[in-house]
């Protein structure tokens, strides 16, 4: 029997669980963005900037031929300071890279995820946090449900069938400086995820129709969530101090849009941890729950040696490693273990693949990683027979 449904849907019937307000999936599905208020309190907001700082040498200011606008455009700026771009932010070194790791599986963002997404969503692009400097130039407006060639930009799409909205690549804006009314920065046209013509390029150039283009205040600490089928931009920055924004994006369980983060070495960003106290999933009586956890952490110490230790000097991971019992059984050793925490946002790096073939998902607290519809070992001891690996 299959089942796609309860894989899709581990959540349903959940009385407890955090749900998008009415008001947030009225506002979304009309406008294509909604922002949630207060997400990062002050401590965290220092956090970030504490790890931004220790890393300033890291930053990359777009200049010359890798600027985004021409010069004596709406766009422009002073036509000198560039955009400046950092990442590599998960992979940094502690206590930097937790606050960055934190926004993966916020429970406050949690359920945009899950009901925009869906369970078992993944990191789609490395992120990236953009700098601004007083006059720096912004970025033309980008995105859009409708390519140039008027056909459908189904890679970014935004749908709403049978009750349920959904976005093909879903971007968190995560603003670490206030932005007022007036002074720039994110930018969209609200509605236009449901457009179906291209959008001109005379408008993504911000130079007519300007008074559709809506850029909101928004407080350090606010998230704005928007779909890429919005069609978006970046206005110069007339504020008095540096504009700060992190950009991640997310795509559902079996999509994928971006390469970078797929190759990236999912064993160097989230390493193993020495076994100091028994994770409490590997000592559960529970056998489901123990299998689980166990079988986590193999696969980490696979991902290990694809990926030529924790530092990663052989290489990236491969996406295309099979996990089969044959190659498990040679980890059986259960030497390292993983914090409930990391095994959760650990999830949200895997490859894309249906939640029904044993695809662990981040459960409703955030710091859960569970499996959203475990498959029969019949059927999996079918396609070891046939397929000669775990899965087909």
């Amino acid at each position: 029997m299959c089942h796609d449904g309860a894989a899709l849907n581990p959540f349903r019937g959940r009385k407890d669980a955090a749900r998008m307000s009415d008001e947030d999936k009225f506002l979304f599905d009309t406008n294509g963005f909604v922002v949630v208020r207060g997400v990062f309190g002050a401590d965290d907001l220092r956090r970030f900037h504490a790890a931004i700082d220790a890393h300033a040498d890291r930053i990359h200011e777009r200049k010359g031929q890798l600027r985004l606008t021409a010069n004596r455009t709406p766009l422009s700026g002073d036509g000198v300071t560039g955009r400046k771009d950092l990442a590599g932010f998960l992979g940094w070194e502690t206590p930097h890279r937790e606050p960055f790791r934190d926004v993966l599986t916020h429970p406050r963002l949690l359920p945009y995820l899950h009901e925009l997404v869906g369970p078992g969503y993944r990191l789609d692009h490395n992120p990236l946090l953009i700098l601004q400097d007083p006059g720096s130039e912004g970025f033309e407006f980008h995105g859009g449900s409708t390519l140039d060639s008027g056909e459908w930009n189904h890679p970014l799409g935004y749908q709403f069938n049978h009750g349920k909205m959904r976005c093909n690549l879903l971007a968190f804006a995560v603003h670490l400086t206030d932005v007022k009314e007036g002074e720039g920065g994110f930018c969209v046209i609200r509605g236009s995820h449901k457009s179906n013509y291209a959008c001109p390029a005379a408008i993504k150039r911000y130079e007519r129709a300007v008074e559709h283009a809506h850029q909101p205040a928004i407080d350090a600490g606010d998230v704005v969530v928007f779909t890429e089928a919005t069609t978006h931009g970046t206005l110069p920055w007339r504020g008095a101090s540096q504009r700060r924004n992190v950009i991640y994006r997310f795509s559902p369980a079996t999509n994928a849009y971006g390469r970078g983060c797929a190759l990236a070495s999912v064993a160097r960003i989230f390493h193993p941890i020495p076994v100091s106290n028994v994770d409490r999933d590997v000592r559960s009586t529970d056998p489901r729950r123990r299998s689980l956890r166990a079988s986590q952490v193999r696969r980490e110490r696979v991902a290990e040696r694809v990926s030529g230790g924790h530092d990663g000097r052989a290489g990236a991971f491969d996406t295309n490693v099979n996990f089969t019992h044959r190659s498990l059984s040679t980890f059986d050793r259960v030497s390292f273990q993983l914090t409930d925490e990391l095994l959760a946002q650990r999830s949200v790096m895997n490859p894309p693949y249906h939640p029904r073939l044993n695809r662990t998902v981040v459960a409703e607290d955030g710091v859960r990683a569970i499996e959203a519809a475990p498959r029969e070992k019949h059927k999996v001891d079918f396609d070891r027979a046939v397929f000669k690996q775990d899965y087909f």
